[in-house]
């Protein structure tokens, strides 16, 4: 087996000193575009691999990129991390994804292994509990950006969906068709985005003359696909029972919808069904749910260009305003 080429070696091919070849790895300062080429095509020619393990233990960054989520299992975090992955593979970076579940051990054990791995950056979904996880691997130095709404006070930059105006338009959309008995289906209390959404309803609801205590609320205990089946029974079995629910996410509003047609209900005669987030699956439901959209792709995308980019933390985020996509189910 031939020996692996070195950084000297690269050098040496490409033409350029050893402190242009660190330059260059590391990417601690710009280089002309043609220095760039040069360096490209010896790495090609003498098939170098560098050393990420020795470039961390001297003080640098892996090329890795986290992306820490609250539920892995829900499709719209495919969909963010896409937008995520094609910017990083744009910049000679790979993705990691954590899931916590909610879960304070979990994130701990993720912020004490994201910061000894010296990743590049940290995009995490915007939580309840996970202001101390961000705060750590920020005083490690690791670039931090949130998705969903802000934290209190946090010093992270952020790419913000407009929730708040979300959960107003969802509760509009029931309201114009005449229902007035609503339920929200929500998730796990840890997810912040949820909490500006039932917000929304709750105004939308007083706008229209009606009292936001008579919304019944109703939370899943878990993430777990079991924990959305008891939630949307304990809304289906309620007597008398809402004939509207505004949900969380879709993944609870599908879990809804298959509970009511196993109890043979009409959809929406006999209880109308709005989701959140616009997941694939929300068109091709045996009834189409009639969801807000958010832009899952856009979001991954905007939140890696910002972790990546050469003027972070100045660069500050960008809000989005979600709308109703009304299908079969409302």
């Amino acid at each position: 087996m031939a020996a692996q080429s070195t950084i000297r070696d690269v050098a040496r091919v490409a033409g350029v000193s050893i402190g242009t070849m660190s330059n260059y790895l590391n990417g601690t300062k710009p280089l002309a575009e043609s220095t760039r080429k040069r360096i490209d095509a010896a790495i090609e020619e003498l098939q170098f691999v560098p050393n990420v393990a020795v470039r961390v233990m001297r003080g640098g960054r892996s090329h890795v990129i986290a992306f820490i989520v609250p539920d892995s299992g829900n499709p719209f975090f495919l969909e963010v991390a896409r937008g995520i992955e094609d910017v990083a593979i744009a910049h000679g970076h790979v993705v990691v994804s954590c899931n916590t579940e909610g879960d304070l051990e979990r994130e701990r054990h993720y912020a004490k292994a994201l910061s000894e791995m010296r990743v590049s950056a940290v995009i995490a979904v915007a939580s309840t509990t996970n202001e101390n996880l961000l705060h750590t691997l920020q005083q490690s130095g690791v670039r931090v950006v949130t998705l969903g709404s802000h934290l209190p006070d946090h010093p992270y930059p952020a790419i913000d969906v407009d929730d708040y105006r979300g959960g107003v338009l969802a509760m509009e959309h029931l309201l114009e068709r005449g229902h007035r008995q609503v339920a929200f289906l929500g998730a796990p209390e840890a997810e912040t985005q949820i909490h500006e959404r039932f917000a929304g309803c709750c105004a939308a609801y007083k706008a229209a003359g009606l009292d936001p205590d008579g919304i019944l609320r109703v939370d899943a205990a878990s993430n777990s696909p079991r924990a959305r089946s008891a939630a949307a029974r304990a809304i289906l079995d309620r007597t008398p029972r809402p004939i509207a629910v505004v949900c969380a996410n879709d993944v609870i509003a599908l879990a809804l919808e298959t509970e009511a047609l196993r109890s043979g209900l009409r959809i929406p005669g006999e209880v109308a069904i709005i989701g959140y987030d616009d997941i694939e699956g929300a068109e091709i439901a045996p009834v189409s749910l009639t969801t807000v959209h958010q832009p899952r792709y856009e979001l991954g995308h905007l939140a890696a260009e910002l972790a990546l980019s050469k003027d972070y933390p100045v660069v500050s985020g960008e809000l989005f305003t979600p709308h109703v996509v009304s299908r079969s189910s409302t």
